[in-house]
């Protein structure tokens, strides 16, 4: 994309903490709409001015409409200023040239660069995140949420980049409307897991995970389910992951209708297992295939649903946070995974007094009774 067809956020915008997670923040924003020039009556009475006058002020007002439409519906993401970040023009054309081309437009977040360096926006929500972090009540005028920053992102500010990008509002767009979103993870076996294992990837990762957390006081409990799940021909799983994630009963079953029949998460499945079937210690960590099947492993799903029941063929998912990482995590990767294998986690042999339950898909404990052929609901 040329330089000069990449919008400039106007200087007028105001921004509001939306959420961040470890590479990005994302704000919400609204911009000021140009006057509607004066009508004719109101500007030159029973008169007519003359005709250049009325075409340049009309074509002037629609011009500056139509600069602005780019920003309807869109939320604005800005990175942080972290090793494994690359700056924003650099990870948009990967992501154009690696990523986009995989899915159906309407199964991904899009995204484009936007101008911020002109506005001074990341000076100016540097300074309001620093002082956030030392009064955590609202101050007016504050770009902020009404709510504290996550103490674990303390320190940690923005990329002084000329870019941050625009991306698809994927938040309610109606009172009626849920919005759901999670993290797929790996969606089949690792590729270098032992023979044998009795728990995937996540499912070994979360073990390990909460048996650390046991050790706190109070203990946490991390949110848990199997992503194999996700994708499972059988409809037990299906409806025991549903389960899992919808908060009642009703939810689950609209979330079960949706994991039976859609497109979006198979093709994911599909683009994991494409740029990586020989894991991370035969495969070179730093390729971009093998960073592309990272990304395809850590990126999020929005799942936008009516209110009402009889609209879910219109509910709305794409897939978003999919940067292509970078080859600096490569040596977290592979400490990562040789750690699940040595304590044991892939089998279900850690220590005895970190033994955690093996619900996992792939444990063979799990149901007492045959899996049963994949159903659809009515």
């Amino acid at each position: 994309m040329a330089e000069l067809e990449i919008p400039v956020l106007p200087s007028s915008s105001v921004l509001e903490y939306l959420g961040e997670g470890a590479a990005n923040i994302v704000y919400r924003f609204s911009i000021r709409y140009p006057t509607p020039p004066p009508s004719v009556i109101d500007s030159y009475g029973d008169g007519t001015p003359p005709p250049t006058e009325l075409e340049d002020g009309g074509e002037n007002y629609h011009a500056q409409l139509a600069a602005l439409k780019v920003f309807e519906n869109k939320l604005l993401r800005v990175r942080k200023d972290l090793p494994t970040t690359a700056p924003q023009a650099v990870a948009q054309e990967n992501w154009l040239r690696l990523v986009k081309p995989l899915f159906d437009e309407d199964h991904i977040v899009d995204q484009c660069l936007v101008q911020i360096k002109s506005a001074k926006v990341v000076e100016h929500l540097n300074k309001e995140l620093e002082g956030w972090e030392k009064w955590p009540y609202p101050i007016k005028g504050s770009l902020r949420s009404m709510d504290r920053r996550p103490t674990k992102r303390h320190g940690i500010y923005l990329a002084d980049d000329e870019h941050g990008l625009l991306v698809t509002d994927m938040t309610p767009g109606e009172l009626s409307e849920e919005v759901t979103q999670f993290k797929p993870k790996w969606l089949l076996p690792s590729p270098s897991a032992p023979t044998g294992s009795v728990r995937c990837r996540q499912c070994a990762r979360v073990a390990r995970l909460s048996a650390e957390k046991a050790k706190q006081d109070p203990p946490v409990t991390p949110n848990r389910f199997c992503p194999l799940d996700l994708v499972s021909e059988y409809s037990r799983d299906v409806e025991l992951v549903a389960s899992q994630m919808g908060h009642s009963p009703a939810k689950a079953t609209r979330l079960q209708r949706w994991l039976e029949t859609n497109t979006v998460l198979p093709r994911l499945r599909d683009m994991q297992r494409k740029f990586d079937t020989e894991g991370i210690f035969r495969a070179d960590p730093t390729t971009e295939e093998f960073r592309l099947a990272m990304t395809l492993r850590d990126c999020t799903l929005f799942l936008r649903m009516p209110g009402l029941d009889e609209d879910d063929d219109k509910i709305e998912a794409r897939l978003g946070d999919l940067d292509v990482k970078s080859p600096e995590k490569a040596g977290y990767w592979q400490k990562s995974e040789q750690e699940l294998i040595d304590e044991g986690w892939y089998m279900g042999t850690e220590k005895e007094e970190d033994r955690q339950p093996l619900t996992c898909s792939l444990s063979p404990d799990r149901w007492n009774t045959d899996k049963l052929p994949r159903k659809s609901i009515s």
